[in-house]
């Protein structure tokens, strides 16, 4: 067995992640701006300070969109970011792909989403799973329109869920990947008042716990609950719900990610 370098991993706020072994870096989804607001809903106000400004990110070496939504395929980041790291490769579904090709991003800098494993460098690899946002919606080469991302390193895995909610296909996407070690779910869950706001909603945090003792996740970490207030779960209110049963699973902080 190699010597690995260890993995340091930052959440940056929604299903954003930063990844970073040895001189390898991965960004998911990098929502570092105010594009939302000023672009889609005044109200939509930035709750989580933005951690990196896109031009200062010189060394990035992939960044893997999960779907086409502002506050992952963000118009304010990914442009300025393709140009201040020129090495950068990007990964998504196809409306991922068309708006970084209108964006300006060379094609040949530009993935589809894998469905085996991608090698990423440092024995990081990653794939496709299903993602349902509000439904599983597939493009017209049946390619995946929404995914999250399950990476691996040796006997690690980590999954990254994007925006889901719960469905049998997930479920058995995920079964079938199984043991996963960690995962990052949302849990800024659909509600009829969210609906009549325009806002699709992931699961709850009830049926992310569930998805999680299911499928035997050996830890979780609650993501998308933190950047607008409309779409916000407290904290409290996940510790209540984890602290209600005895869940078969560890509730972490992102910081304490091993990969």
């Amino acid at each position: 067995m190699s010597t690995l370098n260890k993995a340091r991993i930052e959440h940056l706020g929604q299903t954003g992640l930063r990844i970073d072994i040895a001189d390898l870096t991965v960004l998911v989804d990098p929502y570092l701006s105010n594009s939302v607001q000023e672009l889609e809903a005044p109200d939509l106000v930035r709750q989580v300070p933005i951690p990196y400004q896109p031009e200062e990110l010189t060394s990035v070496d992939w960044v893997l969109i999960t779907h086409d939504h502002m506050d992952h395929c963000d118009p304010h980041t990914l442009p300025t970011l393709s140009q201040a790291s020129p090495q950068a490769r990007f990964v998504g579904p196809l409306g991922v792909r068309r708006q970084l090709e209108q964006w300006g991003i060379a094609q040949e800098r530009i993935l589809p989403t894998p469905v085996a494993e991608l090698d990423l460098g440092e024995e990081l690899t990653v794939q496709a799973m299903p993602a349902a946002h509000p439904k599983i919606r597939l493009d017209q080469n049946g390619q995946l329109l929404a995914v999250g991302y399950l990476f691996r390193r040796q006997y690690q895995k980590l999954y990254l869920a994007g925006d889901t909610a719960v469905c049998d296909e997930l479920l058995a996407a995920l079964k079938l990947a199984a043991p996963i070690d960690t995962a990052l779910l949302p849990v800024n869950e659909d509600n009829f008042f969210r609906r009549r706001m325009g806002i699709v909603g992931n699961m709850s945090i009830r049926e992310a716990f569930g998805l999680a003792a299911e499928v035997g996740i050996e830890q979780v970490v609650p993501v998308h609950w933190d950047m607008f207030a409309v779409n916000s779960t407290s904290p409290k209110e996940i510790e209540a719900v984890y602290e209600s049963m005895s869940w078969p699973f560890e509730l972490i902080d992102a910081s304490m990610i091993h990969l």
